[in-house]
């Protein structure tokens, strides 16, 4: 069968004014056109078809097989052969092409049986479009949703985190994986001394981590901070403002800081660098459209978390010695106790008073009295152990928790603080008074600190300055 037989077969309705309308035409369209006999060898084609295929003209691809020339792949074509067979017709079959040059192309085929007045199958006509533009604005739009969702569940989620150092880790982990990123840092401005320190980092060695500071206005993230604003880097070493060689710990050039930013207050930045696709390894505008987002959001959440450590440390501090204080002291002893269920071993508690506490407060007034407690809760936290907890009781009366500790333990602890406070010079000599208790199931919190408070007051009626249980 010819060429010329088979676009007949199409066009024999047509007069000559109207078959040359029709041949310009299909040379015109950006369509791929093309006709091939039954065996599949191409017959006719237009220009269109040879570009989408990466030919440089139609004579070029006339007599090529149309099935090899589109699927590369075996299977993919025995796919469209056999739906060729059965339905006698393919429509919008997307395939990923190879082109003559090698380079690669997202091919949309639809292919349909020619049948002739006998109803017999002459040969294949059809359509070939070029869709790789089409499928990356898709790929983008589905990545842009996709980010969108993310960050509505980074911002449900980064405002339940109250703890700063778990905050700062969280918002590190999440901008690595939206932006798909393998090193990212966040940094928060020490106002003191005008500086930006990493309080949280992926990928990036933890001695650079210790030892980064930058003054506000210096460097990329300095100007950023200073500035409040956002800082795409596409090329390091071609940016006027930063022209400089690429730093051998980073795979590529390009850069995104992002100021954290919470009203008219600077918290921050968040610096990202080496996107894990190595296909594509600038950043974009969208990239840094969505790591400012995510930067406002981090400011709120920190600036927050921040306020939220102050209250905490308000309402378990007291102000005058800057111990613990008695709403700390139950939530600690009840932790230790509850501790001591899973894990057996021993706690003992110290119930302490200053001996005379109110005659030294009348005789040298209630600012010598302070300074008194103060000394003495410095005493307390310079001579315990890292793990034990020290608070002031009430008044004059403090409370110091030792765990691992038996009574017999307690008391030598007991004993080592009264002699310290005994030798220290004060405006006039000061003692104290200690009662000890051990923790034995199945007592309870109030039982425990009861039996302390007791032994605390057999101390004092045995004439003071001692250690009682």
């Amino acid at each position: 069968m010819s060429a010329n037989f088979a676009r007949d077969k199409k066009i024999n309705l047509l007069n000559e004014d109207a078959l040359a309308m029709y041949r310009n035409l299909v040379e015109e369209v950006k369509v791929g056109i093309y006709i091939a006999d039954t065996e599949g060898n191409l017959l006719f084609v237009n220009e269109a078809f040879a570009h989408i295929l990466g030919f440089s003209s139609k004579e070029e691809v006339v007599g090529l097989n149309l099935a090899q020339q589109l699927y590369v792949d075996p299977e993919e074509r025995n796919v469209f052969l056999k739906a060729m067979e059965q339905t006698g017709h393919v429509k919008d079959y997307e395939v990923r092409n190879v082109r003559k040059d090698g380079s690669v192309a997202d091919v949309s085929v639809t292919s349909h049986f020619i049948i002739d007045d006998q109803g017999m199958i002459i040969g294949v006509e059809g359509i070939v479009q070029d869709v790789t533009e089409k499928k990356r604005l898709a790929n983008q739009l589905l990545l842009e949703k996709k980010k969108l969702e993310e960050l509505l569940n980074f911002d449900e989620s980064v405002n339940t985190i109250h703890r700063v150092d778990k905050l700062v880790d969280y918002i590190v982990a999440k901008v690595g994986a939206i932006l798909n990123v393998e090193k990212c840092s966040l940094m928060l401005l020490d106002e003191a001394n005008n500086e930006l320190c990493i309080k949280a980092a992926q990928g990036i060695a933890e001695n650079v981590i210790l030892d980064t500071r930058v003054k506000l206005g210096e460097g990329i993230c300095g100007k950023v901070a200073r500035e409040g604003k956002s800082f795409l880097v596409k090329n390091i070493e071609q940016e006027p403002d930063f022209h400089r060689q690429n730093r051998p710990a980073y795979r590529t050039n390009s850069f995104m800081s992002a100021a954290m930013k919470s009203k008219d207050r600077v918290m921050g930045v968040i610096n990202v660098t080496d996107k894990a696709n190595h296909q594509q390894e600038s950043f974009t505008p969208l990239d840094l459209k969505v790591l400012t987002v995510i930067a406002r959001q981090a400011a709120v959440a920190v600036e927050n978390a921040q306020l939220n450590q102050e209250l905490e440390f308000l309402a378990t501090k007291d102000p005058l010695t800057n111990l613990s204080n008695y709403r700390f002291f139950v939530q600690a002893l009840d932790d230790e106790i509850k501790r001591l269920t899973r894990l057996p071993g021993n706690l003992s508690i110290l119930m302490i008073d200053i001996d005379h506490f109110k005659s030294y407060n009348d005789t040298f007034g209630h600012l010598e009295g302070d300074q008194l407690l103060r000394d003495f809760a410095g005493i307390l936290t310079t001579n315990l152990r890292g793990i034990d907890k020290v608070c002031r009781y009430g008044g004059d009366e403090f409370v110091v928790l030792l765990p691992g500790a038996n009574v017999h333990e307690a008391k030598i602890v007991a004993e080592k603080l009264r002699r310290m406070v005994e030798l220290k010079e004060f405006k006039q000599p000061v003692t104290i008074s200690a009662g000890v208790a051990e923790f034995k199931s199945p007592i309870n919190r109030f039982e425990l600190t009861l039996r302390a408070d007791r032994a605390l007051y057999r101390a004092k009626q045995q004439g003071r300055n001692q250690v009682s249980e």
